[in-house]
């Protein structure tokens, strides 16, 4: 299976590249902010890699399922189902790829952010009056105390959702182009799927909230039945879209 993950991986290496030079580019501008004593380059550069950890790690999932699209309309894929491994060997690696993609630029831009801030920190000398902001805009937002726990939590919630989210669009690609495989529709369908699966998911995700408390709720709103439900719809996808591609794709 790994040698399939890597595979997958190669197909989004040009966008791997572009994103790498767009962190160049912003660690360039804050080093020269801080070398020239330009305060507003430094500022806006930090904003950048903190605006961009995020946007990349919506793009680089959303790129996952039009890749996976573009191969199911332009036949690229029935190569793939034609090798000795399962269909959900192959499936299992599309979507462990996706993932580490998303982790990988998430990762490089976030790690990138948080050393720069430090530096910029130590620089200026301002680490006490740095933190009590920080606690303070924590806490305008949650409503609780300064917790690194908030951080952990609110991480692994935007994660779990946007897992759930690709799992959602790729079984909207493969029904898209099972059920109008020779349609010039097929891309639309697909995305009017997305949206109408979606749906139907959230419709459960608020009937794990009528479920009795057992364990208290996160800093978030978010309880343990919340996250399990997450979990099982990950899963139910990721059968689902096994099984019909198993029926309709393999060779």
């Amino acid at each position: 299976m790994l040698k399939l993950v890597k595979y997958e991986w190669k197909k989004q290496r040009t966008s791997r590249l572009v994103i790498l030079g767009l962190l160049a580019a912003g660690l360039i501008a804050f080093w020269g902010g801080i070398l020239f004593r330009n305060d507003t380059v430094t500022v806006l550069s930090l904003a950048f890699l903190y605006t961009f950890a995020v946007m990349v790690l919506f793009y680089t999932g959303v790129e996952s399922v039009l890749v996976f699209n573009r191969d199911l309309r332009t036949k690229q894929s029935y190569m793939l189902f034609m090798v000795p491994k399962s269909i959900w060997q192959i499936l299992g690696a599309k979507f462990v790829s996706a993932i580490l993609q998303m982790l990988f630029v998430f990762a490089l831009f976030f790690t990138a952010g948080c050393l720069s801030l430090a530096a910029a920190i130590w620089h200026s000398g301002k680490i006490e009056a740095f933190v009590q902001f920080a606690e303070d805009l924590i806490q305008a937002f949650t409503e609780h105390q300064f917790d690194w726990m908030v951080l952990v939590e609110a991480a692994f919630i935007l994660f779990l959702g946007w897992v759930l989210i690709i799992m959602i669009g790729f079984l909207a690609v493969i029904l898209a182009r099972t059920v109008l495989a020779k349609s010039r529709f097929a891309g639309l369908f697909a995305f009017i799927l997305f949206f109408l699966i979606n749906v139907a998911v959230e419709w459960g995700f608020r009937f794990s909230d009528l479920l009795p408390d057992v364990a208290g709720k996160g800093y978030f709103g978010w309880d343990i039945w919340n996250i399990l439900y997450y979990i099982v719809a990950c899963g139910g996808l990721f059968l689902v879209s096994g099984w019909l591609a198993d029926r309709k794709l393999s060779v």
